[in-house]
């Protein structure tokens, strides 16, 4: 994962760190990481958005109205702009004043050409009020499937004066980002002016019903007893929930050491600007197509595998990286951790005791943890 922009001390750490096969066997250089994130726990750089274009108002002199446009993602995360609640992450600002001495009523429409439906809202203004409409418009249900790469869309914006005439009918160029575009930050909360934490986002790329993980899952199971994966039902006798837990776990962890992926540092993502914090993720069928993976990648393929067997997964982000979760048992605030990125090179039993470090290094500073069932619970849903 990308450190933080614009700090070459702290990025040249996370390398330092995250290159070794095992992230914790230079406890010392792992702790000097933790420290200088910790004495340098700012707020992330703020992401600046474009103001409206005042050289474009319209209206004042002849329909008694104003209406400017300002369009807060000009770079469009596309795999996280369906999952963005419209009221807080809005595609769209639209800000409409009434400059006349009587009532108006003002239709404002939205869409991006070909790819989303149409947003309407309707105002109706007092002389001298003003209002500001939020919109996002829908995108198609075919649509995301097609955002495998860059491209530049256009957005139109249409404001209507209900008792009159078209107020202004105004087109913008938007560039959709492939929908392998993550980010741990890209939008700007309204109250604080600091940049949200989007980490939790990445549960869209935890996809269990794939059919490529349902068939390594399928392979996981020959290496339990009797081939069944039980997920947190009753375990075989003389195993606890957590022995039976651990051992599936475990099984899903060899099945995929067996297809030898390699960790390929590919996190390059095209046309999103540095103020973003982000990169590029490929959705686990991707991985194991091509048997590559980055740390991230690593960790919602392997989170997808434990969904997908009934366990559940978390996803852990410290600064610079990532690694997994697992709940032992239903219902018990009780999670182990496992170094997915050491697949090609360690045991089941060496990741998860570096997993388990990293927890402990980490908890009290700038850990993130996202139950994937949570997420669930957030609406946040599986990408395909």
């Amino acid at each position: 994962m990308p450190g933080q922009d614009g700090d070459d001390e702290l990025l040249a750490l996370q390398l330092a760190v995250y290159q070794q096969e095992d992230p914790t066997a230079d406890e010392a250089l792992l702790t000097r990481l933790i420290e200088t994130v910790r004495a340098r726990s700012t707020p992330e750089p703020k992401p600046s958005f474009p103001s409206a274009d005042r050289s474009l108002r319209l209206g004042p002199d002849t329909t008694g109205l104003t209406v400017e446009s300002v369009i807060r993602f000009p770079e469009l995360p596309t795999a996280l702009y369906p999952l963005l609640d419209p009221a807080q992450e809005p595609l769209l600002l639209v800000h409409v004043r009434n400059t006349s001495n009587l009532p108006r009523r003002v239709r404002v429409m939205a869409w991006l050409e070909g790819l989303s439906a149409q947003v309407v809202k309707t105002v109706e203004l007092r002389p001298t009020e003003s209002a500001l409409l939020q919109l996002s418009p829908t995108l198609l249900p075919d649509t995301l499937s097609t955002l495998d790469r860059l491209q530049w869309a256009t957005l139109h914006v249409v404001a209507d004066d209900l008792d009159g005439k078209q107020e202004r009918h105004d087109t913008f160029p938007v560039l959709c980002l492939a929908r392998s575009a993550g980010f741990t930050s890209a939008v700007v909360d309204p109250k604080t002016g600091q940049a949200r934490d989007l980490t939790r986002y990445y549960g869209a790329w935890v996809t269990p019903f794939a059919e490529p993980v349902q068939q390594l899952i399928r392979q996981a199971a020959e290496l339990l007893p009797n081939g069944r994966m039980r997920g947190y039902q009753p375990p075989p006798a003389g195993l606890t929930v957590e022995q039976s837990t651990e051992d599936q776990v475990r099984a899903l962890y060899q099945a995929l050491q067996k297809l030898d992926i390699a960790y390929v540092h590919s996190v390059i993502n095209h046309g999103v600007p540095r103020r973003y914090v982000a990169q590029r993720t490929r959705l686990p069928r991707e991985t194991l197509q091509t048997r590559s993976a980055n740390c991230l990648d690593a960790v919602v393929l392997m989170a997808s595998l434990l969904e997908g067997a009934s366990l559940e997964p978390a996803l852990v982000f410290v600064p610079g990286h990532a690694f997994l979760g697992w709940r032992t048992e239903r219902g018990v605030e009780s999670w182990h951790f496992l170094e997915v990125s050491m697949l090609r090179t360690k045991d089941f039993d060496a990741a998860r005791e570096s997993g388990e470090k990293q927890y402990a290094h980490w908890k009290n500073v700038n850990l993130r943890f996202h139950p994937v069932a949570k997420l669930r619970e957030e609406r946040i849903w599986p990408m395909e």
